[in-house]
């Protein structure tokens, strides 16, 4: 896999647009190549494929899958002709900044395209810095060498094919492509929505909506698509909570939501279903991911 393909680079700051060549000589290029596809093997071989919903971090034997993923055509474009991309260097004064990397191939059957793709995300570690002094070893002897460079890993973040964008962390995934219309995240509205509900009560609606950071608005997404507020009055959930070593105060029929935010988590966790007493310690956890267990 990847051979003979071109390294790629897709510039900061754009969402997948501008993409350059990275010229380099053949030797390189086929040890890059070859890296990437080692990485690939080692990113999803022998490890179990998990539908990504964004509630769920996989294991080491696991990696997440986003079907029907819609890949850039700038990218593809970029893989059918690579020699019209243009080369990455200086524009102005500076090099543009960097995203990421991939090196990805194209094969044809029955008159239908098949792309697969390694994406490696963009550390600023890996720039070579020209302000301090790079030392060189040949012949015996370090040698300083000041111009601009930088370096690429051997591995991958993510890797496309038939369709899929596969990966194990949504953290470095989502530095690279924009992935939030895969799963679902409560939008502004949808938060305000939620402080009015007449099934919660608000110690300060002002503060709760300041502290709605991503997981919160996913707690939300999650809380109102599986509708527990609406099927389980107050007084039952907060004794359902008792019972995992959670607690919930009630006021009127209404879930109390207070100001602080840990306890907040927790409470919210609990109604998504990721807050839980071990059977065996009886101590109460929060989980940081779930995952269905289908019987069979």
């Amino acid at each position: 896999m990847f051979e003979n393909c071109s390294i790629m680079i897709i510039r900061a700051g754009t969402r997948s647009e501008d993409i350059y060549r990275v010229d380099v000589d053949a030797d390189t290029q086929k040890a890059i190549c070859s890296a990437f596809s080692t990485a690939q093997d080692e990113l999803v071989s022998s490890k179990t494929r998990v539908e990504f919903d964004g509630s769920y971090k996989p294991h080491s034997d696991e990696f997440l899958a986003i079907a029907h993923f819609q890949l850039p055509d700038a990218i593809m474009d970029a893989i059918r002709d690579p020699l019209g991309v243009p080369p990455y260097q200086k524009q102005g004064d500076d090099f543009p900044e960097i995203k990421a990397i991939f090196v990805g191939e194209r094969t044809e059957n029955e008159g239908t395209e098949k792309f697969n793709v390694g994406f490696q995300r963009f550390r600023k570690e890996q720039y070579i810095s020209t302000r301090w002094y790079n030392l060189f070893f040949d012949a015996n002897t370090f040698f300083q060498e000041k111009r601009f460079g930088i370096s690429i890993s051997d591995s991958i973040d993510c890797y496309y094919t038939e369709g899929e964008l596969q990966f194990t962390s949504f953290y470095f995934a989502r530095q690279i492509f924009d992935l939030g219309n895969y799963y679902r995240s409560a939008t502004d509205s949808e938060v305000f929505e939620f402080t009015g509900s007449s099934k919660l009560a608000f110690e300060n609606t002002d503060t709760f909506i300041a502290m709605a950071n991503t997981w919160i608005r996913r707690k939300i997404a999650m809380i109102n698509d599986s509708k527990v507020l609406q099927n389980y009055p107050a007084a039952e959930i907060r004794n359902l909570a008792a019972t995992a070593g959670v607690e919930i105060e009630t006021q009127e029929d209404r879930i109390v939501i207070p100001n602080d935010k840990e306890r907040v988590k927790v409470i919210l966790g609990f109604l998504d279903e990721e807050a839980y007493k071990g059977p065996f310690s009886q101590i109460t956890f929060l989980a940081n991911s779930k995952r269905q267990i289908r019987n069979r």
